[in-house]
Order: C-alpha cells, then structure tokens, then sequence
C-alpha cells in the first residue's frame, strides 16, 4: 500500500409581433456581447510565481478534501454537505489544473503536470462513484499517489521561482493540505478501514503539521498580522490534538474533526495568503 508521500523538507418568447420580439432579441444579444467583453482577468487569475506556488500547493490539499468527502458520505456524516464539497473540489482541482499546465514556465515543470494529469484522470472516475466501503482503501491509496505527484510539483515550481518566500508560500500551503489529510485519516479510522498503515500516515500528518507550524512562528519574514494568524492556528492545533487523541480508546467524533479541520484549513488558506502578498 502507498499511503506515503514525500516528507516536509527544509528540515480554487416568443411574440405575437415583430415589435414585441424585437426588444428580447436586443437584450440577450446586449447580455452576450457584455459576457465575452468580461477583462480576462475577473474571469481567471493572471499567475505569477508566487501565486502559481500557492496554486499548486492548493491541489495537494485538494485530493485529501475529495477523499474525505467521500468518506463522509460513505459514512453518512454530513453527507450533503460533503457531497457539495467533493463536488466543488473536483471542478476546482480540474480548473487548476488547465491554469497550471497554461502557466508551466519550464519543460520539467510540464512533464510534471502531464503525469498529474493522466493519475487525474483515473482518481475522478473513482472518487465520484459511489461510495462504498469495499473501495474506500483504493480511493485512499490513489488520492496519496496523486498527492504525491502534487508535492513534488510544488517543490518545482518553489525552486524556479527561488527565495525564502517561495519556500514560505509552499510550507503554508502544505498545512492546508495537512488538515485534509488530518480529518481524511481520521475518518478513514472512524469508518473501520482496515489497513495498519492508516495510523502510521496519521501519526506521520500530526507531526508534520506540528514541526510546520513551528517552523513558520519563526521566520523573520513574518508580519505582526501574519504572526497573529499563526498564533490562532496555534491555539486551535492544541485544543484539537485532544479531540485526535480519542480514537485510542476506541471512541471516534467524525463531525467534530470534520469542523475542526474545516476552520483549520480556512486559517491556513489565509495565511498562504498573506505570505503570497508580502
């Protein structure tokens, strides 16, 4: 099984009339002609370095969102609202994804999201089916293979753009990505998905995020707002690890880590931001 994935380095009318078609006409011929006079740049994001960065780092977060949705539903914990989640993560990974691949500023950086594109193409055919327990574990492993086809292509994308805050974009954008992973384990566990390696990745996830975290309180790159964040992130993480801490007796709280992880992710997302716009 291939639950594993590369480790933290650096340690989204007709009428009757002509008279009475005529003004009709006008006004859908008006909406067109404003629609395709849209600037291209309210449409998509124009991509630079950073924000290419921050992009990618988002559709690492974005395979363990979709499998945790899908756990969920499987479960029947949230699943309505899961189901709005899996649904928005998978249109959202794909329109990154074309972003990307019309970004792509070097040969290597291409070849690595032609590989994306192609475990892509096989993870979504899986992870929109119905959820059934039988294939949850298959689910989990292709969405960790996927992830791991997504980190090494933000390491790329970091060492073409070079410097301390490319580095910084993507440690935080990881954490988005950990928070995921986080609540997908979890939920993996909750749901009695046998396989021992489960808690071996789950450990590996709380670690990561708690040297990460770390990590980014100390770089001399952040701003008193930033380091405001980071000290919410902080607070929270120590509250949460309780609520992980249950399932060694056996006791499992999906919806309540589901939250969690949810709030962790947005505090995350903020601050991958800010560090974007330093």
């Amino acid at each position: 099984m291939r639950l594993s994935f590369k480790r933290f380095k650096r340690n989204q009318f007709t009428g009757h009339s002509a008279q009475a078609v005529i003004p009709p006409l006008v006004m859908v011929a008006t909406l067109i002609l404003m629609l395709f006079s849209v600037p291209t740049n309210v449409i998509a994001e124009v991509l630079t370095s950073d924000s290419a960065i921050n992009k990618a780092g988002m559709q690492r977060m974005l395979t363990q969102r979709i499998v945790k949705s899908y756990l969920l539903i499987g479960q029947d914990v949230a699943a309505e609202k899961a189901q709005k989640q899996l649904d928005a993560s998978v249109a959202l990974f794909e329109e990154h994804l074309g972003e990307l691949e019309g970004f792509s500023p070097t040969p290597e950086i291409t070849a690595s999201l032609q590989d994306i594109r192609r475990e892509w193409n096989k993870f979504r055919q899986l992870a929109i089916a119905r959820p059934e327990h039988g294939q949850a574990l298959h689910v989990i492993e292709d969405g960790s293979r996927l992830l791991e086809l997504c980190e090494e292509n933000v390491q790329l994308f970091e060492t073409h753009s070079g410097g301390k805050k490319g580095e910084l974009i993507n440690i935080s954008g990881r954490q988005r990505m950990l928070s995921q992973r986080i609540g997908m384990l979890y939920v993996a566990k909750s749901w009695r998905v046998a396989d021992e390696m489960l808690d071996k990745a789950f450990e590996q996830a709380l670690s990561d995020f708690d040297q990460a975290l770390k990590l980014l309180t100390k770089s001399s790159l952040n701003t008193g707002e930033i380091n405001q964040a980071l000290s919410e992130v902080a607070a929270q993480w120590e509250f949460s690890r309780s609520g992980f801490e249950l399932s060694e007796s056996g006791r499992y709280v999906p919806f309540v880590i589901h939250v969690t992880t949810e709030s962790m992710l947005k505090k995350m997302d903020r601050i991958a931001s800010l560090y974007v716009s330093i």
